[in-house]
């Protein structure tokens, strides 16, 4: 064999070892991530739900309670959720399929999400966004080894806190009132929703239809990633088609749409199809 050819092999022998290596390393890094999500969730044992609980809250958010909670249900710790989705970056451009597992605390803020997202066959990113200890962080990865962009600070932050906030559709006992999150009325078919972690606030309207069901969650505190930098937009977040899973009843569909003053851009889509539920 030819001296370049050999060369040309080896060379590619040591990229491919130096991805593996460090796509076994984030692999690593996440899984970190997520075990340090669950170590820091409250072990706290808290009351089972009851109607006593709702006593107080906005009328349309004691209906959703009462509807999607059954009586002597434990508090959920935390939840582990499995999902499919498909994304596309901007109006027109093509969707991409993601497979992903998000870790979701019950307690206090904090998430793990953790994705691939494939275009094809032969190009796929890894994706893993977070919340924990008041801090979000998010980072995509090509084939889970390489460094493609990375986010965090102040932007990133208030971003991925309205994120639980609005995840919590999946994990219902944590809209309880805490020391983070409280609600104030607006309407019979409206609450709004304050959640406070350290210096960072996020609030975001509710609306409630007459299954009482979260029917949409809507927010200004969430931040685009647009050209060079972060863009702060009007955001919806629709909910669809609720089940009972694992003895909890959530919307398995929801729907994210950016609304620009351009128009609506719906840019995710996301389906839950399985769900575990720990309890404190």
């Amino acid at each position: 064999m030819p001296k370049i050819a050999l060369i040309l092999l080896a060379g590619l022998g040591t990229f491919l070892v130096l991805m593996t290596g460090s796509a076994l390393i984030s692999r690593v890094f996440v899984r970190r991530s997520i075990r340090r999500l669950v170590r820091t969730i409250s072990n706290q044992q808290l009351p089972r739900f009851s109607k006593e609980l709702v006593v107080g809250l906005p009328a349309p958010v004691q209906r959703y309670l009462l509807n999607v909670v059954r009586i002597g249900q434990e508090n959920l710790r935390y939840a582990i959720l499995t999902q499919r989705a498909r994304f596309r970056h901007r109006p027109g451009s093509p969707w991409f399929t993601v497979r992903a597992t998000e870790t979701i605390s019950g307690m206090e803020p904090g998430f793990v999400w953790d994705a691939v997202l494939r275009h094809n066959a032969a190009w796929w990113r890894t994706a893993k966004l977070s919340y924990v200890r008041g801090e979000g962080h998010g980072h995509i990865k090509l084939y889970g080894a390489m460094t493609l962009q990375e986010y965090g600070g102040k932007e990133t932050d208030t971003s991925m806190l309205f994120r639980f906030l609005s995840e919590l559709v999946w994990i219902p006992t944590a809209f309880l009132p805490t020391k983070t999150l409280r609600w104030e009325s607006v309407d019979d078919r409206t609450a709004r929703a304050v959640i406070s972690d350290g210096a960072t606030r996020v609030n975001a309207t509710f609306h409630f239809n007459d299954a009482d069901e979260i029917e949409r969650i809507v927010t200004s505190d969430k931040y685009r990633d647009h050209k060079s930098g972060f863009e702060q937009a009007r955001f919806t977040m629709h909910c669809r088609n609720y089940k009972v899973m694992d003895g909890v009843k959530i919307p398995t569909e929801v729907e994210f749409v950016w609304n620009l003053e351009s128009g609506d851009f719906d840019y995710g889509h996301f389906t839950i199809t399985d769900a575990a539920y720990y309890f404190s």
